[in-house]
């Protein structure tokens, strides 16, 4: 049985990610969402988490009971780190923060799984999923738009789909879907966009 995760994190890096964090962290134990205390329970092998505590139902739809898993936990990011990077393919939009176009304008389905891409698509592409670790790593990630010229760092492009590139974030490992109500505290508490994003390990 593969796990899953539920990552909500800004659209984007912010100023003070830390402290953010910490605000999020204290209303959901507060509210007894999280344990107070970090053990093992995420699938990190530098990090612990924090398990669901007594009133965990109260921010998601179902109850899946997932305190019977070891891997329950919610992780913390405060570093820059790309959120679900395996997930990119060039059919998640990549708009350019200057003349407002998609980098992937063009590239169908089709033609990428079919291997039908010209060189320039592949390029364009390719040179995008270089830049994801130089990002991280706080070295130059500066991209070319293909349509206006301009040169911007990959942080300023919105990117769409399930992928962002951020600097706060939280894993919820095996976590059900979430209440509407607890997206909309939470969007408050960070006072930034936020994504909601899903994916499998």
């Amino acid at each position: 049985m593969s796990d899953n995760y539920r990552i909500i994190c800004t659209a984007k890096e912010i100023v003070n990610p830390k402290d953010t964090v910490d605000k999020v962290l204290k209303w959901m134990q507060s509210e007894k969402i999280i344990e107070i205390e970090k053990s093992d329970c995420v699938l990190s092998s530098k990090k612990l988490g924090y398990k669901p505590s007594d009133n965990h139902l109260d921010a998601v739809m179902y109850d899946e009971n997932i305190t019977r898993l070891i891997t329950c936990g919610v992780e913390v990011q405060t570093e820059r780190e790309v959120f679900n990077a395996m997930a990119f393919t060039p059919f998640i939009t990549l708009t350019c923060p200057d003349c407002g176009k998609n980098r992937f304008e063009g590239i169908t389905e089709p033609d990428f799984y079919g291997e039908n891409l010209t060189r320039e698509q592949i390029d364009s592409y390719q040179s995008v999923f270089k830049l994801f670790d130089n990002w991280s790593n706080k070295e130059d990630a500066t991209l070319t738009c293909p349509f206006c010229k301009e040169e911007r760092d990959i942080g300023e492009y919105t990117i769409g789909g399930g992928l962002s590139l951020s600097n706060c974030g939280l894993t919820f490992w095996n976590w059900p879907e979430f209440k509407p109500e607890f997206i909309d505290k939470l969007k408050k508490l960070i006072g930034k966009d936020i994504k909601v994003i899903v994916g499998h390990f």
